[in-house]
């Protein structure tokens, strides 16, 4: 089982696999939730995933339009979050304890990514999402 933790480590969570690559999100809103060019994250299985320490105290904000980031209420780090509607966790990569075994595949969203952004050459990337050439 690979671990993950928050900043402060309040929060803890336990992955077995992986359903998905690395991708990093260029919206403008993961740029504002990260305060970085992206957010880096893969997607868990439900039976793939638990949480091991600190999930009854996270919080959340979400947004009119329904874009939602939960985070460590000590630390403020996003940690994961359940997409229902696909039956997946969304798990920041960068909150892994140890090297998860996969690699970045796609840069999704790249229509709205920042301008001073340099993306490399070798990774897939999306314009609007996953289901955009």
């Amino acid at each position: 089982m690979i671990t993950g933790t928050c900043l402060c480590g309040g929060v803890q969570f336990g992955v077995t696999a992986f359903s998905s690559a690395i991708f990093k999100c260029h919206c403008s809103k993961c740029r504002k939730a990260f305060g970085g060019a992206s957010s880096a994250a893969a997607l868990v299985g439900k039976d793939d995933f638990r949480w091991l320490r600190g999930s009854e105290g996270v919080r959340e904000f979400q947004y009119e339009s329904g874009f939602l980031r939960r985070f460590c209420p000590d630390c403020g780090a996003i940690v994961p979050q359940f997409l229902a509607g696909h039956q997946v966790y969304w798990i920041p990569v960068g909150l892994l304890d140890s090297e998860p075994g996969i690699r970045l595949k796609h840069h999704i969203h790249v229509d709205s990514k920042a301008d001073w952004e340099i993306l490399d050459a070798d990774t897939r990337r999306l314009g609007a999402g996953f289901g955009s050439p």
